[in-house]
């Protein structure tokens, strides 16, 4: 739809072109995004949102297994409860490394170039 689908111009313009739609006076602004880059881009930041949280619990649970399978060293559990934690952890980073790269991609869709902070954080 072309901006401005759906307005009617007035005979009388003043500083700016005034629109008429269903009875209401606006005035239109180009340079405005439409609807759907204002639902395009929320859209966006909610993903980013998501994506920021699921990065987030993925790294709080990295912590809590490092510190268990340091507890667990201390008290010299058996060597395969200890791989058992290593292995979930492992598995647990590689989903945190690839939330991280969603993250990287929807930044960048958002118009962000610079990532190096994000990427220090795992």
């Amino acid at each position: 739809m072309p901006i401005g689908a759906g307005f009617e111009k007035c005979d009388e313009i003043t500083d700016g072109t005034v629109l008429h739609m269903k009875g209401t006076t606006r005035r239109y602004n180009p340079q405005a995004p439409t609807r759907a880059e204002l639902d395009i881009m929320k859209e966006k930041a909610e993903t980013l949102g998501r994506t920021g949280a699921k990065l987030k619990e993925s790294l709080e649970r990295l912590r809590v297994l490092q510190d268990h399978i340091r507890i667990m060293e201390k008290e010299g559990k058996g060597a395969s409860e200890i791989n058992d934690l290593i292995r979930e952890f492992s598995e647990v980073r590689a989903k945190a490394l690839q939330y991280l790269h969603y993250l990287i991609i929807q930044r960048a869709a958002m118009g962000f170039r610079r990532h190096a902070n994000v990427q220090r954080i795992v």
